[in-house]
């Protein structure tokens, strides 16, 4: 339900809508498009002609009551600069042709340049920008946080909507100019109409507010549903086997098309009442003019001067029309207002981090990594559940380890300490003895350091894109690296070898197949240590085996640290660490077993 709200209401209102957002994306947007300010002069140029060529009514409706053109109106000054005959009604209306055709030309040019930019240009730069956000910014634990459907919406979506802002706001302000012109004119030629208009918008103005409050909360549950719309259906994608399997196909679906209805319904309430919102002040204004044309006609003794009248009612439509696109547009930016809001989080998380990188001075691995050694690390996801405490740890070259232990007891967790994908609650893990993991860049300990997990991510690409994964390598080192993961019979026996394109998810490859491109694409790196997480769960034990001897000779002067339940692992390693949960552990107990590989 609407409600008439009081000043107040609206002061906090519009301070909870955080428009400030507005300033991020627009310096974005002018930052990179500078064409844009084009957009905006030839908008702005545009509107002007066109209350320019407004101005021609009023000679006009002088004439049709049998009065002279006033020569201090602008276009009679136009012909007479011209030598035309301006008290000719022909050149007259013949100056409000070419005038409003020019107002249309410049209108069109400047609508086309706006939709390139911020229909075509923009999203692909926010969509390339955003995706960097997230794999060279984000934190893990970030990306964790929130739904897969959060990040698809800003890939398309939300993307979108905020990039139309940008578009309805540059529209917005060649609006405000023109419904600036055409009250200065108003007020020139009716100066009691004039105060009229300010308490008609002053009093429809205050009714109106409700639309806007009512649009802001659908905008919001317009990003909500886009969202879990999104996630659903990625993970359906995703799940169709499992889903099938459970017969829960019409379960998904019925969720999915809820989701869908709610969407949409959103959607078209929005719609509803940005058109309310620019017609309910037209639809009052006709009312209104028509009781007071009867009205002054019926008290008058006086002919009641029509043309003056029709005048003055062409310019308060056409003020009322650009008074009700303007609404239209603030009402579009108000409910895009939370897609705006995490498309700029997009570009200052992406600016903070690029400050961060210049303020805080992290360095990059030099030499190769003969050590690594973990020093009371504790950690915790929440404190009254801690993972690690005090653990401690040292992995040399040359040496090959094999952590066990049950889930939950902090095997994953020490692997994303190692690669700095998480930061210790305490401690410290040196490199080579004295080098802080904590100050080197989280690139180079990547480059360095290389962690294989259990699903191996195949891409909808060629064998060797999928092998080489953004790493330039020579022929020689990718056959190499196939032929330790005893992948390379298998890549030679497809239609086109390494060109073969496989496709999404590597459906096309069983998944002993999949794990061992997988494998390939880590050892294709040759780094200093080699993490192996769960990454050959789905081998064979012949295949595994070869696999094993493979990576140990090559990596015998380098670091392999696998993580595993297997004890075909545990005989083939030089030290075994078994992990313990926290709260199986007595006071005073030792978290980590280590014991020599059999």
């Amino acid at each position: 339900m609407l409600k008439i709200a009081s000043p107040k209401r609206i002061v906090q209102a519009l301070r909870n809508l955080r428009l400030d957002y507005l300033r991020q994306i627009f310096g974005f947007s002018f930052r990179h498009y500078p064409k844009l300010y084009w957009c905006l002069a030839l908008m702005i140029i545009s509107v002007m002609f066109e209350a320019l060529a407004m101005n021609a009514f009023i000679p006009l409706s002088e004439i049709a009551a049998g009065k002279p053109p006033s020569q201090s109106n602008i276009v009679i000054q136009i012909l007479s600069l011209l030598q035309l005959k301006s008290s000719s009604p022909k050149y007259i209306f013949l100056a409000f042709i070419v005038i409003f055709a020019f107002r249309i030309i410049l209108q069109i040019l400047g609508e086309r340049m706006l939709m390139l930019i911020t229909e075509n240009l923009m999203p692909a730069s926010l969509i390339s920008q955003g995706l960097e956000n997230v794999l060279c910014h984000t934190s893990i634990a970030e990306i964790e946080r929130k739904s897969i459907g959060y990040y698809t919406s800003l890939s398309s979506e939300q993307v979108g909507r905020a990039c139309n802002t940008v578009a309805t706001v540059v529209r917005f302000s060649s609006f405000v100019v023109l419904i600036s012109l055409y009250y200065y004119t108003i007020a020139i030629y009716s100066p009691i109409t004039a105060i009229g208009v300010i308490l008609f918008l002053g009093v429809s103005g205050v009714i109106s507010f409700g639309i806007l409050r009512k649009v802001h909360r659908l905008g919001v549950a317009l990003t909500e549903s886009s969202r879990e719309g999104s996630s659903l259906f990625i993970d359906a994608l995703n799940a169709v086997r499992s889903i099938r399997a459970f017969v829960a196909e019409e379960y998904v679906t019925k969720r999915f098309r809820i989701h869908a209805y709610i969407h949409k319904r959103h959607v078209f309430l929005i719609g509803f009442f940005s058109l309310l919102g620019k017609l309910f002040p037209m639809l009052l204004l006709v009312i209104t003019f028509g009781l007071f044309i009867l009205i002054g006609a019926q008290l008058s003794g006086a002919a009641f001067n029509y043309a003056f009248a029709v005048t003055l009612l062409i310019f308060l439509m056409r003020f009322f029309m650009a008074i009700g696109e303007a609404v239209n547009v603030f009402v579009k930016i108000v409910s895009d207002t939370k897609a705006g809001q995490d498309i700029s989080e997009i570009i200052t998380t992406r600016d903070n981090a690029l400050v961060s990188k210049q303020t805080n001075t992290t360095i990059a691995i030099t030499a190769p990594i003969r050590s690594l050694e973990l020093r009371n690390i504790s950690f915790a996801y929440t404190e009254e559940q801690p993972i690690l405490k005090q653990f401690s740890m040292t992995f040399e070259a040359g040496k090959s380890y094999a952590i066990m232990g049950e889930s939950g007891a902090g095997k994953s967790t020490l692997l994303d300490i190692i690669l700095k994908f998480q930061e210790p609650s305490s401690g410290n893990v040196l490199l080579n003895g004295s080098l802080s993991l904590a100050a080197v860049e989280e690139k180079s300990v990547r480059q360095h350091i290389v962690l294989l997990g259990q699903e191996t991510i195949i891409f909808n690409d060629t064998v060797r894109n999928n092998i080489e994964y953004g790493f330039q390598a020579s022929e020689e080192v990718l056959r190499n690296a196939a032929s330790l993961a005893a992948v390379e019979a298998i890549i030679d026996s497809l239609p086109e070898g390494y060109n073969t394109v496989l496709q999404y998810r590597g459906t096309n490859l069983s998944g002993g197949q999949r794990q061992r491109i997988g494998i390939a694409r880590a050892l294709l790196r040759e780094p200093d240590v080699l993490v192996l997480d769960e990454s050959m769960s789905a081998l064979d034990p012949a295949t595994k085996d070869v696999i094993l001897k493979n990576i140990l000779t090559a990596y015998r002067d380098k670091m392999v640290i696998f993580v595993s339940h297997d004890a075909a692992i545990r005989e083939c390693v030089d030290v075994v660490i078994e992990l313990r949960k926290l709260a199986n552990l007595a006071e005073g107990e030792m978290q980590a077993s280590i014991v020599p590989g059999v």
